[in-house]
């Protein structure tokens, strides 16, 4: 069979539960509610699961017009677009200074309550800009570099056989799963198309400590699993773990499930050392 897509995923606030989607529209920043909100401490720095992994407990549910947001222990939360406030605020993700609005003194007390320290949520508004660092001419919201992430079920089941424990599709949050392909056959496509959109391949993905840690539980794999296990063969040139790929959209549209990946271009895949033999 020819590869297909057989899932697409949002994070609607940076670092929180995923939201599985049948279909999906994708715009300048990506998949269309894909990591527009970010919460932020009083400094304007940006908070993630590295550091409060109480943020993997926050679920979204897409509402027309805005968000329902809810954690365990505090009621939820309705989020309205249109009655935000028109603040906007210099907040920093990374390396990026970014005019971004402030989503107001509901949403703050909320957050609040749930990470108990001072924090606010913003929103990616229409004043809002931040360039990919190397496609300059294509945005990002608040991923952390860039507007997609891809990974294959194949390169995951070969992940599994060399991990003691066993890692999910969730510990990695993609954006596009694609089935039917071999594993890290992604590695070698520069250009795609899926649905109405065509994507280019930018970079593989470096990978965090937050693949390290359980979704559920939340607890960090002792072995520093499967971070440690990849390090050992898909150790990049740039020093980190490489899996998965980062994509830009060349334009707009819809994608959905099962549609076709179409290969339009290739080229080859970043060398890394030899698999050890784990049995």
């Amino acid at each position: 069979m020819s590869p297909s897509l057989s899932a697409i995923t949002v994070y609607p606030i940076k670092s929180t539960a995923p939201v599985s989607l049948s279909r999906s529209s994708v715009t300048a920043t990506g998949l269309a509610f894909d990591r527009q909100l970010v919460l932020c401490n009083e400094q304007g720095k940006f908070l993630t699961a590295r550091t409060h992994p109480q943020l993997l407990t926050v679920k979204t549910a897409l509402l027309p017009g805005g968000l329902m947001i809810s954690a365990p222990g505090v009621e939820p939360l309705t989020l309205e677009y249109a009655a935000l406030s028109q603040q906007y605020d210099e907040i920093n993700v990374w390396h990026d200074q970014i005019r971004a609005r402030y989503c107001g003194e509901s949403a703050q007390r909320w957050f609040e309550a749930l990470m108990q320290q001072p924090c606010k949520l913003y929103l990616f508004g229409e004043q809002s800009e931040r360039a990919v660092s190397d496609k300059p001419a294509h945005q990002v919201a608040f991923a952390d570099g860039y507007p997609l992430l891809l990974i294959s079920q194949a390169s995951l089941d070969d992940l599994n056989q060399r991990c003691q424990s066993t890692v999910l599709m969730q510990q990695m949050r993609p954006n596009l799963v694609i089935e039917h392909c071999e594993a890290y056959a992604e590695d070698s496509w520069k250009r795609i198309r899926v649905g109405e959109v065509e994507f280019e391949i930018v970079k593989p993905c470096g990978r965090c400590i937050l693949t390290t840690t359980d979704p559920t539980t939340l607890q960090r794999n002792p072995d520093r699993e499967p971070l440690s296990v990849l390090k050992k063969y898909r150790k990049g040139r740039d020093g980190e773990a490489h899996f998965g790929q980062n994509l830009i959209a060349l334009n707009h549209g819809i994608i959905s499930l099962d549609d076709p990946i179409e290969i339009l271009e290739t080229a080859a895949p970043e060398r890394y050392p030899v698999t050890r033999d784990i049995s």
